[in-house]
């Protein structure tokens, strides 16, 4: 009898804009966060669910609470769907952590539950939930880095942060999990695009193909992006279709100094304006000799 599990990631949060380890850290979502969590729900009210499961951090909890405001379920939280544990590198960059720990990845880091660790807890905990409900169909909402390395050891899955949302389901069938679908993450679309605010994701684009509209080594690239005070970029499916770079004191004033479009895809730069107005609703936005450039 098969037990029907979908893995969802918290909101979106300031952190991951920043790009800083959250670990157990209980940062609530902030307002993309919230507009997320609410589009998920009114996706998933639609489908029928027996259980709703949660980390118990706060971001997590939101998200998973806007569901269950939707489909008259009681939360469970478990604190073993938390993040990983990250001690030491908690609230850091990944600028601020290479320059105390060159050269190792942040499961490396001396304190900080490793890739194996982490991977171990996932199994057991989604393992446990999967046994306690045959036959169910389970909503777990937990966190990017839990899920990932759950992903990699259930069932093969190749590393892969999920969506601020997005859905990944599976089965387990009394000895083993198997996918049960693609990663799901239409609710998040905007006249077929995605936006995204988080740093990392853009920088870990750069990093393996450099950033498009800019002639520059890749590891230049995401230097480029992690020094920035902001990032915004637009996607389709996995295709990069628009970013932006801005500087910005938080408070008054701020400059975008990089804008690129994709062929086609002219108006996300609009969007992607507006949503860098709308995270720093205090500041006017202006140019610094901004490059603008749409692909060939």
């Amino acid at each position: 009898m098969n037990t029907y599990i979908a893995l969802m990631r918290h909101g979106v949060t300031d952190w991951n804009y920043d790009g800083r380890a959250q670990g157990h850290t209980d940062i609530p979502l902030n307002r993309e966060g919230e507009w997320q969590a609410e589009a998920a729900a009114a996706r998933l009210a639609g489908e029928h669910w027996d259980v709703i499961y949660s980390s118990d951090l706060a971001r997590a909890r939101a998200t998973a609470l806007a569901v269950c405001r939707r489909t008259g379920h009681e939360l469970i939280t478990d604190l073993r769907l938390r993040e990983r544990q990250i001690g030491p590198a908690e609230g850091l960059t990944p600028i601020e952590r290479n320059a105390i720990w060159p050269g190792l990845s942040l499961g490396e880091i001396p304190g900080v539950e490793s890739n194996d660790q982490l991977a171990v807890r996932g199994e057991a905990v989604i393992t446990e939930i999967a046994r306690r409900h045959p036959g169910r169909r389970v909503l777990v909402v937990a966190h990017g880095g839990l899920i990932s390395y759950f992903l990699q050891r259930a069932v093969g899955a190749p590393h892969a942060i999920s969506r601020n949302t997005g859905i990944t389901p599976v089965v387990y069938d009394g000895r083993s999990f198997a996918l049960a679908g693609e990663h799901d993450y239409r609710h998040l679309l905007v006249d077929g695009v995605e936006y995204s605010g988080e740093k990392l994701r853009l920088a870990g684009y750069a990093r393996e193909r450099g950033l498009p509209g800019l002639e520059m080594d890749p590891e230049q690239a995401r230097d480029l992006l992690l020094h920035s005070s902001a990032v915004e970029s637009a996607w389709v499916e996995d295709r990069l279709v628009g970013y932006a770079r801005a500087f910005t004191d938080r408070v008054r004033y701020g400059y975008i100094d990089l804008l690129y479009t994709a062929p086609g895809y002219q108006r996300v730069g609009r969007e992607l304006r507006r949503r860098l107005a709308e995270r720093f609703p205090a500041v006017r936005f202006g140019s610094r000799g901004a490059q603008e450039a749409t692909g060939a």
